[in-house]
């Protein structure tokens, strides 16, 4: 009988509660924000802001929490250079990947182009405007012709998103197919099956992600709250 710290039942607390809710809940905004903006017509918006402005937050939140979260949250628990990670790839292609208990090789990057697109495209959307009677709330610090030429940049960027998105579901698919290995549930119920216990994370430390959430939160807020208003007719 294998000792309690080695039990493989159902394997290792890896992602903690913070990173799990920061991963779903930006999925619903980036989400939201897409189809606000493709049936603009049809909803109001604001509703688009608010979405982007939420994914703003948690991709600043993630970027702390990169660095003060638990083990396998922060980025030195899986980032590695291009040699190793090359290395990784052509190991899934002959689908002989070495064991990962976080993210692998190629996951990390994967992370930080998500993280560095959804957070440029929510930058930018802070000062974007469509023409006519809606912009984003920075819009007064810019003027109408620096926020014409930025709102360019926020189109631009949502394509290489949307294709960075593809990408990530294609990845996880073959995961699945291939591989044999369950994304998807892992970061639902924050465990890895084939972990030992031994290697589980021992705390979520939620406190301290809920402060770092509502200090990101409230610095936004505030900054919307003293940027210039907007005119009723954009010029």
């Amino acid at each position: 009988m294998k000792p309690i710290g080695e039990r493989k039942s159902e394997g290792a607390l890896v992602w903690d509660l913070p990173t799990r809710l920061f991963h779903w809940t930006l999925l619903v905004c980036v989400l939201g924000a897409f189809v606000s903006q493709w049936f603009y017509e049809r909803i109001p918006f604001i509703v688009h802001e608010v979405f982007g402005s939420c994914a703003l937050v948690l991709i600043t939140f993630r970027i702390f929490w990169g660095f003060v979260g638990t083990r396998y949250a922060r980025f030195s628990s899986f980032m590695v250079g291009p040699s190793q990670t090359m290395r990784y790839f052509y190991a899934v292609i002959r689908r002989q990947p070495p064991a990962a208990i976080g993210h692998t090789p190629t996951g990390g990057w994967m992370i930080l182009l998500l993280l560095g697109l959804v957070g440029a495209q929510a930058t930018l959307g802070l000062f974007a405007n469509d023409d006519t009677d809606a912009a984003g709330p920075f819009y007064g610090w810019v003027g109408h012709a620096l926020s014409k030429r930025l709102t360019g940049y926020h189109e631009f960027v949502a394509n290489l998103l949307l294709a960075a998105i593809a990408i990530h579901v294609v990845a996880v698919i073959v995961y699945r197919v291939f591989l044999k290995e369950d994304l998807v549930s892992a970061l639902w119920t924050g465990r890895r099956s084939g972990v030992p216990e031994s290697d589980s994370i021992r705390s979520h430390r939620g406190m301290l992600a809920l402060l770092i959430l509502i200090a990101v939160g409230g610095a936004l807020i505030g900054l919307i709250e003293i940027a210039p208003p907007i005119p009723e007719v954009l010029m």
